[in-house]
């Protein structure tokens, strides 16, 4: 480029200026047209791209709509469901929030440009929100050791589990649900072993979505006695693991058929093959199986004798040897035979026995005749002695005849006053009247006789041997008047006691404690402990009255009194001492309170022995 001066230089430095500024007019006349026909004719706002999901109550919701055209833009949103709310950023609507509320919404959206003269664009759009749902679980406790159970929702089964597993379940929102499982569940190989539910019944709901149901085991646990003649015990049943049950057995029962028959605890057999000696029994249910309660059997022995002591029995248990004994094996025969010294001596006054069943033992007893063949023979010689003795002294008392010389008459002879002779027989002696003869004594003697022989006979053949009777006969003379005679003879039941008897019950008392077992004297370094059996008697106690007035008296009764004692149970404790230890009875006992008193045998009779009248 040359460098120019002068006036050449200024035109052509102006021309140059000249076509800079035309060329910035039109430049600018270029821009400010285009600008004009922009404003004039933009496009309205254009919706291009729309993303609105279905959502759900409680769930988070987002959603887009995009417009194209003149940003900045204006947005106008109506009708959006509760819980939502709109963003514009650029040329998108942001919506987005939590809907709390269901159904189909309509939503209006209004977008404008930023034209001169701005356009806007109006379109509606759809927002669906369904209910929504939650989630609830339904566990089974670990204490459902073994089987399974069966889990419901209403009547609807969902689903079976084992301990320890659990199952989800979809429910929408609001809904409340009852589940259920199944309240008892056996185990499979123990028969004697189930589960059982805390509860088997819940209600879930959204704002309690758990069903946890646990279960704990129970076993079944039996009561029974050995042997089952005992009777059955109650309170068999299902105990939870870890309860503590009890029972008591009785500690004698009698056999309800046959009353010669008892039985006595003795201790407790346990499931788990242990034992318990008490009668009262405290269990910790940890396994299933049978407590069962040990009685030992006993047998009554029971002594009867036709003569001397009354009945006597006792118990002795099951296989065991029992001994006996008669205090008085020789006794007075009943009747004349007896008041002559007739005796019956016992064939076996003691022996053995094992009781394997109950046993009754008749004494059997033989008749010893040396005295009465002695004595009754002199008696019959004395009393023939007696009476003739007595015959002739009567007759020398008899008046002799008068003789009156005449011209005096004698007298007619006077009737003698009416007379009764009594003859005793079995111990009184005769009382002979006046008028006896020689020939009524020795009738009277030889019936005596007979009787005698009569008595032996029967004795000898077996016969029950006859009671001693009071035989009353009068021997009227001859010259009395038979009518005379039985007028004045007294009867036999006239002279009787009155055979009133009644019985008064006072207490309960108890003889002291004996010991079955004598104990043995220890030596100075044993220590083993020591067994012993304490025995204790408990009586009822009695008053006798038996009246002594005679048959058939008027007024009250009067007589003697009496106490007599009737057994009423038997105790046995077996009680053991370790070294050194002071051996005492049993103490306490239920029968401590009771009066202690000493009782002899002739003191003690048997119930059905007593007077039936009681007062």
């Amino acid at each position: 480029m040359e460098l120019r001066t002068g006036r050449e230089g200024v035109l052509a430095g102006y021309v140059s200026i000249r076509w800079l500024s035309c060329l910035l007019v039109c430049i600018f006349s270029l821009i400010a047209t285009f600008a004009f026909t922009t404003n004039v004719h933009a496009a309205p706002p254009l919706f291009t791209d729309v993303d609105l999901p279905k959502g759900q109550v409680g769930s988070s919701y987002s959603g887009r709509i995009t417009v194209s055209g003149t940003p900045p833009f204006t947005w106008a949103v109506t009708g959006l469901p509760s819980g939502l709310a709109s963003t514009p950023v650029t040329n998108t609507l942001y919506i987005s929030g939590i809907p709390t509320q269901s159904g189909i919404f309509s939503i209006v959206v209004t977008v404008s440009d930023n034209s001169t003269s701005p356009n806007s664009t109006q379109q509606n759009f759809v927002i669906t929100i369904e209910k929504g749902s939650y989630e609830a679980t339904i566990a089974i406790g670990s204490g459902l050791k073994a089987g399974e159970t069966r889990v419901l929702m209403g009547a609807t089964p969902l689903a079976t589990l084992r301990g320890g597993e659990s199952i989800k379940v979809s429910l929408e929102l609001g809904a409340i649900r009852t589940i259920s499982v199944d309240q008892i569940v056996e185990h499979p190989a123990e028969p004697g072993i189930r589960f059982k539910a805390e509860m088997d019944r819940k209600t879930i709901s959204e704002s309690s979505p758990e069903a946890i149901f646990p279960y704990y085991t129970e076993y079944y646990i039996e009561f029974k006695t050995e042997p089952s003649k005992v009777g059955q015990l109650s309170g068999s049943g299902w105990f939870k693991e870890g309860y503590i049950l009890g029972n008591v057995a009785l500690d004698e029962v009698t056999d309800s058929d046959r009353p010669d028959t008892k039985y006595k605890f003795v201790y407790w057999i346990l499931p788990n093959g242990e034992t318990a000696s008490s009668r009262q029994l405290s269990l910790k249910a940890s396994m299933p199986g049978t407590c069962t309660a040990k009685y030992d059997t006993y047998y009554k022995l029971t002594l009867t004798s036709k003569y001397g002591a009354t009945e006597d029995s006792n118990w002795y248990k099951a296989g065991t040897l029992a001994e006996w004994k008669i205090d008085t094996p020789q006794v007075r025969m009943p009747g004349v035979l007896g008041v002559f010294g007739g005796k019956l001596n016992a064939i076996t006054s003691q022996g053995t026995v094992n009781m394997d069943e109950p046993k009754t033992i008749e004494v059997q007893w033989e008749p010893d005749y040396t005295m009465p063949i002695i004595l009754i023979p002199l008696a019959v010689i004395l009393l023939i002695g007696l009476g003739y003795g007595l015959y002739v002294l009567l007759r020398s008392a008899q008046p002799k005849p008068v003789f009156y010389p005449p011209p005096y008459q004698a007298m007619p002879p006077q009737p003698p006053p009416p007379q009764t002779t009594v003859v005793m027989i079995g111990g009184e002696k005769p009382k002979l009247g006046p008028a006896a003869t020689r020939e009524q004594l020795m009738e009277k003697f030889g019936e005596l006789l007979q009787r005698y022989e009569e008595e032996i006979r029967a004795t000898i053949l077996g016969k029950e041997l006859p009671e001693t009777k009071t035989i009353e006969r009068g021997l009227p003379s001859p010259s009395v008047p038979p009518a005379a005679v039985e007028a004045e003879v007294v009867p036999a039941q006239e002279l009787a006691s009155c055979d009133f008897a009644s019985k008064r019950a006072l207490r309960v008392v108890v003889t002291e404690w004996e010991q079955m077992v004598p104990s043995k004297a220890k030596k100075e370094k044993d220590e083993s402990p020591t067994t012993l059996i304490w025995m204790r008697q408990i009586y009822q106690e009695w008053e006798v009255m038996r009246c002594l007035l005679p048959r058939g008296h008027t007024g009250q009764h009067e007589g003697e009194m009496e106490i007599v004692y009737s057994l009423l149970n038997t105790i046995r404790e077996e009680k053991t001492y370790s070294a050194g230890e002071e051996i005492l009875p049993p103490k306490p006992h239920y029968t401590d309170g009771m009066p202690v008193v000493k009782v002899t045998a002739s003191e003690v009779v048997l119930p059905e022995k007593l007077p039936p009248t009681t007062v």
